[in-house]
C-alpha cells in the first residue's frame, strides 16, 4: 500500500518549471538576432527593462568572444597539396570493392501499438567495408 502512494504522487513544486522568463519564440528569436540569452536585458514582453531610475534601458549589444590562434582551415598550400596527393595514393592503392545500396519498401504496420506509414529505405548488400585485393581495383586510365 506504501509503495502505491509512492507512484500515484505528482511532482514536487520544485520539480516544475518557471512560469516567468522568456518564451521559446523570444529566446528563438533573440539567439537568431545575436542577442546574448543570459542576463537578458529585456521584459517579457519584448520591451526594454527599467533602470533603477525609473527609464527604459536600451538592451547591451551582442558580446564578441575572440578566439586566439590563427585560422581553422587555412587557405591552400604546399601542405594541403601534399595532403591530398597522399590521400589519392592511399585511395588508389586501397581501393575498396562496390557495396551497392538495395531499395526496399516497408509496408505500413504497427510499432508498440502505433500504426507507422510505410517507408522506403536503402541498406547496403553487404556489411563492413571490404578493400580489393592488389589487381581487382579499377585504376583511373585503364581502358576495359
Amino acid at each position: 500500500l506504501l509503495g502505491m502512494a509512492g507512484c500515484a504522487s505528482g511532482p514536487g513544486e520544485s520539480d516544475l518549471l518557471p512560469d516567468e522568463g522568456p518564451t521559446t519564440l523570444q529566446v528563438y528569436e533573440r539567439h537568431l538576432a545575436g542577442e546574448p540569452l543570459s542576463g537578458a536585458s529585456s521584459a517579457p514582453g519584448g520591451a526594454a527593462a527599467p533602470s533603477p531610475s525609473g527609464e527604459a534601458t536600451p538592451p547591451a549589444p551582442p558580446g564578441r568572444i575572440a578566439m586566439p590562434g590563427g585560422a581553422i582551415a587555412p587557405t591552400a598550400d604546399a601542405e594541403t597539396r601534399r595532403g591530398r596527393a597522399a590521400l589519392d595514393d592511399l585511395q588508389r592503392d586501397f581501393q575498396r570493392v562496390p557495396n551497392p545500396e538495395i531499395l526496399g519498401y516497408v509496408y505500413p504496420h504497427l510499432a508498440e501499438g502505433m500504426p507507422v506509414p510505410g517507408y522506403y529505405t536503402a541498406f547496403p548488400l553487404r556489411d563492413g567495408l571490404h578493400y580489393a585485393e592488389p589487381g581487382e581495383g579499377f585504376y583511373p586510365g585503364d581502358a576495359p
